[in-house]
């Protein structure tokens, strides 16, 4: 991350708004700076510690760091700068730090740019570990079809590398990186970006409200958004500069930049067979569920990627157009209803349960889509 500055740089930069790659984490795509204090203001004195519950508002602290978001992008952040010499403090909106969530379970293909990252952080190793992910390396990908077999195969290397890729869970991966912050990092869970104010001397306020009904003021040295695409930071960055369009996020065409995707939660051991509850899905394997051919809504698939963890739920993506009539599908039954005459060859009532299925067609379509299978 090396647009990340130091406390020891002359003219550092005060205000920052990173947005996360979404394939391969934690790779920072592109970095948004805008002066927000005068040259020198970090020297000046001021109060101790941006970690105050009680409303407040005191002159920056030098050497001080808020980062907004604590998700990948904001941990890998966070442990950057502390190892640069800031005092950072982390607001993060989630009550607890590596919550399962079922539309945010998707798994992160770590790649050798990812891994520049954990080389710095010294989480490469442990990244690594069989018991914490998944190597490409050592994986297959089973055909499930319509009439019952199962066709096993090795998944082609599109990019030759001298190092593998790992496959990890986004709550592991942010485990991972939760276990490796200093003490210099306070992480506040339950603390959600509010708002941002400039101060009387160029400087900014950060206001969060805390899930103990609570507010919390701070004035850091330095602020970096990785509060999503919807950020509030950078929002603030490009009606400060007066330059909103160096601060607006880029659209680039892809072929899988226009689909939606769903989850759907299915126990760890799935079965594979409505027949022989024997035959049940490995941890360590991809899966594609393919459609049968009268399918009552067209053509899907169901993908599911590797885990490590045996214990850890498996999570179908359903990925298609907008347009597509299963984002239409309004009731649980009408979901276990597409499930079972789609894929005839999974045992649906067994895998996927009625709550399962209702939050599904409660949820949505959400965008863009992870990298499928």
């Amino acid at each position: 991350l090396p647009w990340l500055p130091s406390p020891k740089s002359a003219a550092m930069a005060r205000c920052a708004s990173a947005s996360l790659a979404f394939a391969t984490l934690p790779i920072l795509a592109s970095a948004f700076v805008q002066r927000a204090l005068p040259t020198g203001a970090a020297a000046s004195p001021i109060a101790r510690s941006p970690r105050a519950v009680s409303p407040r508002s005191v002159a920056a602290e030098a050497n001080t760091a808020v980062v907004a978001g604590g998700g990948p992008a904001g941990l890998a952040t966070a442990l950057i700068l502390a190892q640069r010499g800031f005092d950072v403090t982390v607001l993060e909106k989630r009550a607890e730090p590596n919550p399962y969530e079922p539309q945010r379970a998707y798994l992160y293909l770590v790649d050798g740019r990812g891994q520049r990252f954990t080389d710095a952080a010294g989480l490469t190793e442990e990244l690594a570990s069989p018991a914490t992910s998944v190597s490409s390396l050592n994986y297959t990908v089973t055909r499930c079809l319509p009439d019952g077999q199962r066709e096993e195969s090795v998944p082609p290397i599109l990019e030759p590398s001298d190092r593998p890729s790992y496959w990890i869970p986004r709550a592991r991966f942010l485990a991972l990186l939760n276990s490796a912050l200093p003490p210099t990092v306070t992480t506040r869970f339950g603390a959600e970006l509010r708002e941002l104010h400039q101060t009387p001397d160029g400087g900014v306020e950060v206001v969060a409200s805390c899930s103990d009904g609570s507010e919390l003021r701070l004035t850091p040295s330095l602020l970096v958004g990785a509060d999503g695409l919807q950020s509030l930071v950078r929002q603030r960055c490009g009606e400060w500069s007066g330059a909103a369009a160096e601060y607006t996020p880029v659209v680039l065409p892809s072929p899988s930049s226009g689909l939606r995707y769903q989850m759907i939660k299915m126990p760890p051991d799935l079965r594979l067979d409505p027949k022989n509850a024997s035959v049940t899905a490995q941890p360590r394997k991809a899966y594609s569920m393919r459609p049968a051919t009268d399918a009552p809504l067209g053509p899907t698939r169901l993908g599911l990627l590797p885990v490590a963890d045996p214990t850890f739920p498996r999570t179908a993506n359903v990925i298609l157009p907008p347009e597509h009539p299963v984002w239409a599908l309004g009731s649980a039954e009408e979901v276990l209803g597409w499930l079972r005459a789609t894929f005839p060859h999974l045992p649906v009532d067994d895998v996927v349960s009625a709550d399962e299925a209702a939050a599904f067609a409660a949820g949505g379509p959400r965008g863009p889509p992870p990298p499928p299978p």
